[in-house]
């Protein structure tokens, strides 16, 4: 390994054995004061939490050892610059969609995206030409968009700029969008991705392709998702060329977006989840997934749950594991019975739950699975009917209102039961994994409602509120009382 194979690390590891007296912030000093109930597990690491300093660089204007992680980063992904994020992919999909276009641009957007996508849509004033995603038939989720679609998107709205996507799902599941992206480019619209989930994706076989592969020009990746990196820790890539003046509009959005005092231990963090997944060899890769496979088999002899075998032709992260239960119990039912005997899944829905392994031999012992099956062997096992399809609106549409039209529009709060033909104020977000099932400015149709009261009976948390009781709404003498 040179010296400069982790810059930034390597810079506050400098600055450390300076032992230099702080006058500067953070407040607490190189961890000199500290709450005594936490400073003891915190200690060997506040001297590494600094600010702006000889040596150690400037995030919104890098020229030393933070520039230098940066361009490891994007020799690494192999595109034309990088820029680490401290404020998660949230801030990434701000910057990259306020960046690329101009208040009133109409954009293509994948409507299953995560929420971070319609505030930044929402901030940049832009007017969002929803796209409905393929649907699982098996599961019921969604993965992504079709080249068809994206076509006939631009058929009917020619006047579009651009199109942003999401690429795996959260359950690390997608159709190869190689196409989709292609028919985008060759009708000369900007392709952004939400890659929150697939960072690793960058290492080749076993994992299915980046979107940077496929063509797409700004990419937004969560290293702490599935990288050793601390949480919040992401990155944004500019693929290739990119146009001047979007690269620049793009800096500075990240300039506006992100915190004037980025935390040093975020940013090396990133430097050092970029050279752990460099350092990883072929022969640990395949340790890791055979360690995944075994543990999905054994799961599999629980009777009382089916882990999914997706089909060949989605692209599928190997580090992803979807359980679907078998029995009467709901999949937030089933994540409190992994939880008590000390499984924590990243996630639930309402049939399902989302394990996620990481770049490294997981700690799992027989007694984990022997249990488990244990907590479920008194509950009987029950004939599946189909899945019953998202409330995704499965057209291309516009929202009825965007924007300022919601902000400056009358409102009004209502029955949940009373909602159907309204047009929403206000998002409808279960969370996770923060996908709205209602968006501001979209009608609510009896199917939607169905679904929300769905998921609230089968356990499902939402975002602001934890059940949907009531519904703020657009006070149209139009809507239904």
């Amino acid at each position: 390994m040179t010296s400069d194979y982790i810059p930034l690390i390597n810079a506050l590891r400098n600055h450390k054995q300076l032992n230099s007296t702080s006058f500067h912030v953070p407040g607490h000093k190189n961890g000199l004061f500290f709450h005594s109930s936490i400073l003891e597990d915190f200690q060997n690491v506040l001297a590494y939490d600094v600010t702006e300093l000889d040596g150690l660089d400037d995030l919104h204007a890098p020229s030393g050892a933070i520039l230098e992680a940066q361009k490891q980063a994007a020799r690494f992904y192999e595109v034309d610059e990088t820029f680490f994020l401290v404020g998660g992919s949230t801030v990434g999909n701000i910057a990259m969609i306020y960046g690329s276009f101009e208040r009133g641009d109409y954009v293509f957007v994948q409507r299953n995206s995560h929420k971070s996508i319609f505030h930044a849509l929402q901030i940049a004033g832009l007017i969002p030409i929803l796209l409905p995603s393929e649907i699982d038939n098996e599961t019921g989720l969604a993965v992504g968009i079709t080249e068809q679609t994206i076509y006939k998107a631009i058929q009917m709205y020619p006047e579009a700029k651009g199109v942003v996507l999401t690429y795996p799902n959260y359950y690390g599941v997608s159709l190869n969008l190689e196409a989709t992206i292609a028919c985008a480019k060759k009708h000369n619209l900007l392709v952004l991705v939400d890659e929150a989930h697939a960072a690793h994706f960058t290492i080749g076989s076993p994992f299915p392709p980046s979107t940077l592969k496929q063509g797409a020009d700004v990419v937004v990746q969560s290293a702490h998702k599935m990288l050793p990196a601390l949480t919040m820790s992401s990155f944004l890539h500019l693929n290739y060329k990119q146009i001047g003046p979007i690269r620049h509009n793009i800096k500075e959005a990240l300039a506006m977006f992100q915190s004037s005092s980025p935390s040093y231990l975020l940013l090396a963090s990133l430097d050092a989840a970029r050279a752990y997944t460099e350092e990883l060899s072929k022969e640990e890769m395949h340790e890791i997934i055979a360690g995944v496979q075994a543990f999905k088999e054994e799961l599999a002899t629980i009777k009382q749950l089916e882990v999914i075998n997706w089909p060949e032709r989605y692209h599928c992260d190997p580090l992803k594991v979807t359980i679907r239960t078998k029995t009467n119990l709901s999949g937030f039912e089933l994540q409190s019975l992994f939880t008590n005997n000390h499984f924590f899944p990243e996630l639930a829905d309402e049939k399902h739950v989302l394990l996620v392994f990481g770049l490294g031999k997981m700690p799992i012992s027989t007694n984990m699975v022997s249990s488990l099956r244990k907590s479920l062997e008194g509950y009987e096992v029950v004939e599946q009917g189909n899945e019953q399809v998202p409330a995704i609106t499965p057209t291309i549409q516009l929202l009825e209102l965007h924007g300022a039209e919601v902000r400056q529009a009358k409102k009004k709060k209502v029955l949940l039961e009373h909602a159907t033909g309204c047009v929403a104020a206000e998002a409808i977000i279960p969370y996770p994994p923060g996908i709205p099932l209602v968006l501001a400015g979209e009608r609510l149709s009896k199917r939607v409602v169905d679904e929300i009261k769905q998921l609230m009976k089968a356990g499902a948390t939402f975002q602001q509120e934890k059940d949907v009781k009531e519904v703020m709404v657009i006070d149209s003498e139009d809507d239904n009382e």
